[in-house]
């Protein structure tokens, strides 16, 4: 099964003032650091979703690092527009792997284990990493389930998806408690650098 990787950059960080995927940690930005881990943790190819008002900037980081980045052209929709743009990007995949930018605390562990528990749990419609019995991120979805995203009258957001009573879903759980933690404002920030 081929797994495609979206991380979702496409917001205007308007609390944080600043775009939240050319933030520093340890020499990486968030977008640089994602896409590492997405890779060695087993993700086939990875794809940032960028638009709004720092798309220039990120485009720019994009080529820097050497990777194809898709554009939302509509990202006040939310996430789920990005989301969207990389079930479209044209390519053979099985797997959608979807994860925001600013939830920077992932292992690469952490996504070998989502991929992993798709193998053993096959017969399942999505995977989600959790922790302490809370969902967090990344979350992995079948192509034919994230399909519904694109559709007239579907799922308005990732979370309606997966609410729907008919999936099948594995809990993924990790000792990671960063998979819950995201990066909006300034503060997040200072506390979750501490951490990382």
């Amino acid at each position: 099964m081929k797994v495609r990787g979206v991380i979702t950059a496409a917001g205007d960080s308007r609390r944080l003032g600043q775009p939240k995927a050319l933030l520093e940690i340890s020499g990486e930005t968030f977008i640089e650091r994602l896409v590492r881990l997405m890779k060695a943790g087993g993700v086939d190819e990875v794809f940032p979703v960028v638009g709004g008002r720092h798309t220039p900037e990120l485009l720019k980081e994009c080529q820097r690092l050497g990777i194809e980045p898709i554009h939302n052209a509509d990202p006040e929709r939310g996430p789920v527009s990005s989301i969207i743009c990389g079930f479209k990007e044209p390519g053979e995949w099985d797997l959608l792997l979807i994860h925001p930018v600013d939830v920077v605390g992932i292992t690469a562990a952490d996504v070998q284990g989502l991929i992993d528990s798709s193998r053993k749990h096959p017969d399942h419609d999505a995977w989600i990493m959790s922790h302490e019995m809370r969902r967090g991120h990344p979350v992995m979805v079948r192509k034919e389930v994230v399909s519904s995203l694109a559709t007239e009258g579907g799922p308005e957001h990732l979370r309606a998806l997966l609410g729907q009573p008919h999936l099948k879903l594995h809990h993924e759980v990790t000792d990671n408690p960063m998979i819950l933690e995201d990066v909006d404002d300034p503060e997040d920030w200072e506390r979750i650098r501490g951490q990382i």
